[in-house]
């Protein structure tokens, strides 16, 4: 077994440098630049962005005697663009498109080519305006270190100077190229500019004792996870049984597969995007710099710089095209979903039960939405899923001031963590009493007061507060692509402040019904009398916090869905819950995945795919719910229980 597992890692180090060497033989370095790839009106490699989506139409044809072509439509003025991750090594870089535009106006963006940095500075070609036919739009590009471009562009338009009209890209080139560039061609030198701009760009912080404290601090964190991970798993490595290697065999292989698929998928442009410019600032700016004002991207939570910050330094020392730096960063998740897996074969273990607990983490190892979620769209939702799965397996069976010091990792990775806390935290009151509550609420308070120390250097008191204000208000829809009851509503896309009826608007609606939800959460837990009973109400918490809370996305469903599997077992009707929430939720990822890769939007309305999903998802928190109501709970109070005792009714 331990040469099965040498082996399947060396595997994984091969897959993971292999690609990323070869690409650099290619002589073009944008992918499909010929546009000669691509499926349903969607090219291969390319991603298209919008200031208002509602005001732009994208398109890309292909045919072999005319080739590909990219087509912006701008109904009238705004910046639109088609983008593409670009990661160079340093040397000078020829970078060509022929464009045309048609209708655009004289004095504005007009169509153009770009390259844009990891720290916001974007270097546009000249600007074809008003009617012009084919021409060939280039720059040349002086790149003197790895990871400063980060995109290419083409657009109609750009930031503070909107256009109209349409225009049209093909042949896009970038080839690095032996010498100078030549007298009278544009030319852009990054050293040149960094230098000539370094009163206007982001300084470092080049103390070393903040980053040694980062370092010692996100350390720190992964040893409170380890140790989490150990008490959960000691019953089983305590027996002398060794059926538990074979499962981790078993997610080390599926780690591989997945981790060889990061290669053929591509992601969600936009947030790999985004995590490639925060990853890439982490290691230039510093811990204590990463959240000043003006950055190019959205603030993310503390907890998961710390993965970014590791995957930029990785990505510094092994320097590789913009695909292979897509797979550092999409291999955290990937790390978290091994963990995830045999955390829930331990919670499960018991002797001679051991098919029984293999079915359990297949159930998920093997899960297709949860696959879909980070092989193909590239989220980072398992990261957020391992502390909170942990946190919960620990609290339910007595290991508390643990149990939150890891729910507060969980809750520093991402807020959302936080709709699991209310049912935990009542069964810790219930349970264990006030004077154990304040030793957790000690345990939580030390594990933040770390998680945040090397961020909040340089900052005010109430910095952390302002970062996840930030964070709750980042979207403002009903629904952000859920398929819940605020897009079965109507909500789907639409403003949160919108009236829904009698002047009650839909974040007020939302919320009154996520926390009628939490009311009955709240009794459920109070008669549970065992470790599987609260599981099943944190599943409801969630789920129902999934269906009516506002600004929910699509992807958030992955929470409730790991939560349920553990119990997934327990009877055929739980059973048959997890078969059809597990459909819904990848009907749900493929649908709006596909919106997103071919530029489409949702309708103003609902649609028959979005009634059927949400309505079905409604029928399921009803039936659970009821379920939940009705059992009759056992006699005995036990907190303690494992998840992987039985006890009858």
């Amino acid at each position: 077994m331990r040469r099965f597992i040498a082996v399947a890692a060396l595997v994984m180090c091969a897959l993971w440098l292999c690609e990323p060497l070869c690409a650099f033989a290619q002589t073009n370095l944008a992918s499909n630049g010929d546009l000669a790839a691509g499926f349903d009106g969607a090219p291969a490699d390319w991603y298209a962005l919008s200031s208002d989506k509602k005001l732009t139409r994208f398109s890309w044809t292909y045919n072999p005697a005319a080739g590909g072509v990219l087509g912006i439509a701008n109904q009238t003025r705004t910046f639109s663009s088609w983008h593409q991750a670009l990661m160079l090594r340093p040397g000078i870089y020829h970078v060509t498109a022929e464009a045309r535009v048609e209708g655009a106006m004289p004095h504005e963006g007009g169509a153009n080519i770009a390259i844009s940095t990891f720290d916001g500075i974007q270097l546009i070609s000249n600007h074809l305006q008003g009617t012009t036919d084919w021409q060939t739009l280039s720059f040349f590009l002086i790149e003197d270190r790895w990871g400063d471009t980060t995109e290419l562009l083409c657009q109609l338009g750009v930031s503070g100077y909107p256009d109209t009209g349409r225009a049209s890209f093909r042949n896009i080139k970038v080839v690095e190229v032996a010498s100078k560039p030549p007298p009278g061609a544009v030319r852009f030198d990054l050293g040149a500019i960094r230098n000539l701009y370094k009163d206007q760009l982001h300084r470092p912080d080049e103390r070393i004792a903040i980053r040694v404290v980062g370092i010692i601090c996100g350390l720190v964190l992964l040893g409170l996870l380890g140790w989490a991970l150990a008490e959960i798993s000691r019953p089983a490595r305590a027996a002398g049984n060794s059926s538990w290697m074979l499962a981790a065999g078993l997610m080390l292989a599926i780690t591989a597969a997945k981790l060889a698929a990061l290669f053929h998928f591509t992601g969600f442009y936009w947030d790999i995007w985004a995590k490639t410019n925060r990853a890439l600032l982490a290691v230039a700016l510093g811990p204590s710099k990463i959240y000043d004002p003006g950055l190019p991207v959205d603030a993310y939570p503390p907890g998961s710089v710390y993965l970014l910050w590791l995957s930029g330094w990785l990505g510094k020392l092994i320097e590789p095209t913009a695909n292979g730096f897509r797979v550092i960063v999409e291999t955290p998740p990937l790390i978290a979903d091994l963990l995830i897996g045999l955390t829930l074969y331990f919670a499960a273990w018991r002797d001679g039960r051991s098919m029984r607990t293999l079915i359990i983490m297949m159930l998920f190892a093997l899960n297709p939405a949860l696959i879909f979620d980070t092989v193909v769209w590239g989220q980072s939702d398992s990261v957020v899923a391992l502390p909170m799965i942990i946190a919960a397996i620990l609290i339910l069976t007595g290991r508390y001031r643990l149990g939150w010091s890891v729910a507060a990792i969980a809750i520093l990775a991402k807020p959302q963590a936080l709709a699991f806390t209310p049912p935990l935290a009542l069964w810790t009151l219930f349970n264990a009493g006030l004077v154990e509550c304040a030793w957790c609420a000690g345990a939580i308070l030390g594990t933040v007061a770390i998680g945040v120390l090397p961020y909040q250097l340089g900052h005010s008191w109430d910095w952390i507060f302002n970062v996840y204000k930030d964070l709750g208000t980042r979207f403002s829809e009903a629904s952000v692509g859920a398929f819940n009851f605020m897009g079965l509503i109507g909500g789907m896309g639409t403003p949160d402040t919108d009236k829904v009826f009698d002047g009650i608007s839909y974040s007020a609606f939302g919320l009154a019904l996520t926390c009628a939800v939490y009311l009955i959460v709240s009794y459920l837990i109070w008669r549970a009398r065992s470790a599987r009973a609260a599981m099943l109400a944190i599943f409801i918490a969630l789920f129902g916090f999934f269906m009516f809370a506002p600004r929910m996305h699509e992807r958030y469903l992955y929470y409730p869905l790991v939560f349920l599997i553990p119990i997934a077992l327990e009877s055929e009707f739980l059973t048959t819950i997890y078969a059809i929430v597990s459909a819904t939720f990848l009907f749900n990822l493929i649908y709006i995945k596909h919106l997103t890769d071919t530029s489409s939007y949702f309708p103003d309305h609902p649609n028959a795919a979005l009634i059927i999903a949400a309505s079905i998802n409604l029928a399921v928190l009803f039936a659970v719910t009821a379920y939940g109501l009705i059992r009759t709970p056992p006699s005995v109070v036990d907190p303690n229980l494992s998840l992987s005792e039985e006890r009858s009714a």
